[in-house]
């Protein structure tokens, strides 16, 4: 029955996107310059597809939409629109070029920006902007019901505290990979206070990698990240099944195995992989780690949830790279997504705690299959996840 639920487990994981990491999200920064304003807008093309159900040409529909969905306003008069023109941008994401001019210059007379590009299509879609004025920086983050920033020296010269704590906040919760491996965690670690350590062991990882990112002292490969979240997924919830169900440890060099295999199958399929030096990495970890299970979960749950809180921080360090946020203001930037970062967890934990309560005042027992089929589909999606990225 269990090798059933595992099998149908990998069924749904193989109808799943793998853009569970990829937030319906997208980033602008403009530059004042008299009665002008330019701006380069970027989202990722997976987004893009949402747009519509035809083929096209990507480029020309991102087009398309800004120039319906975009607009700068100067008072009652609408600045001029030139024609987007499309830009060179990293490997899964669309940039272009913006450009308005207005009738009088914009410091004499502030305009007001509307971005309202992918609302809808995604109703949780964010938009990040940032606009450069001489001698004043605005920043905002826009999204339903808040789609227009007026643009002003007099604005804020940073991002507001808030908006950082709502960004971090939003980052997790709309992060299906996050989620999943706060799950797993919880499952590898047991009791709530072992979980408390242990999430806290997930957020001293985390915050690390994201200052080192953020401070431009590391440059991690997008791609590599990506995969190696999914693989976190996977290995906390495979690592708390096997605990529970006394598997034997030689299953993880069938996994190691499996993961070093991947650059030949990526050869015979045409596609491309990540680094052989990755895989054999992240390969070298299963095998060891899966003779540690001699070692009580509640211990090795903080100390791999620091582990893996590196490769998190790295992904929650994307959209505070692509703000340009300035070194003066990165600091509390920082803290303050942090602190989002943080209530989200909190937040999405004890609403996972709240429907074990539930099921529990539901049921007289709750069924060891209950814990075996949540800890499968987990794995399941966090293979198909490190799988699908690591040959994208």
């Amino acid at each position: 029955m269990r090798v059933a639920v595992l099998a149908l487990a990998l069924l749904i994981a193989s109808l799943t996107a793998a853009h569970a990491h990829t937030r319906s999200q997208s980033f602008s920064v403009w530059v004042a310059d008299g009665d002008t304003l330019q701006g380069v807008y970027q989202v990722d093309a997976y987004r893009v597809t949402q747009l519509s159900a035809e083929p096209q040409d990507l480029s020309a529909l991102l087009r398309a939409h800004l120039q319906r969905t975009v607009s700068l306003t100067q008072g009652a008069t609408v600045c001029k629109f030139d024609p987007p023109r499309s830009l060179d941008a990293p490997r899964g994401d669309l940039r272009v070029e913006l450009r308005f001019t207005c009738p009088e210059p914009i410091a004499q007379a502030p305009p007001q920006l509307t971005v309202a590009a992918f609302f809808d299509v995604s109703i949780s879609h964010v938009h990040y902007v940032r606009v450069t004025l001489p001698g004043a920086i605005t920043e905002a983050i826009l999204g339903q019901g808040r789609g227009t920033l007026a643009i002003s020296a007099a604005e804020s010269a940073s991002t507001a505290f808030t908006d950082m704590l709502y960004l971090g906040f939003e980052h997790v919760l709309s992060g299906v990979d996050h989620l999943a491996f706060l799950i797993a965690l919880a499952m590898l670690a047991g009791g709530p206070w072992r979980i408390v350590i242990a999430v806290t062991g997930f957020t001293l990882g985390h915050s690390l990698t994201l200052a080192l990112v953020a401070l431009n002292v590391l440059k991690p490969d997008t791609a590599a990240v990506e995969a190696l979240i999914g693989f976190t997924v996977a290995w906390a919830a495979g690592d708390a099944l096997a605990r529970a169900r006394k598997v034997p440890s030689f299953y993880g060099l069938v996994g190691a195995a499996a993961i070093i295999l991947l650059p030949a199958v990526a050869w015979l399929a045409g596609l491309p992989s990540l680094s052989w030096m990755v895989l054999a990495g992240t390969a070298l970890f299963a095998a060891v780690m899966s003779y540690a299970r001699g070692l009580d979960a509640p211990y090795v749950a903080p100390a791999i949830a620091t582990i893996f809180g590196l490769a998190h921080g790295a992904g929650f360090a994307g959209p505070l790279l692509e703000m340009h946020i300035p070194g003066d203001s990165l600091i509390w930037t920082l803290l303050a997504f942090n602190l989002g970062v943080e209530a989200g967890q909190l937040t999405a934990l004890a609403v996972f705690g709240l429907a074990i309560a539930a099921l529990r005042a539901t049921l007289r027992t709750v069924p060891d299959m209950a814990f075996d089929a949540t800890a499968a589909g987990l794995f399941a999606l966090g293979s198909f996840w490190f799988v699908s990225r690591a040959l994208s």
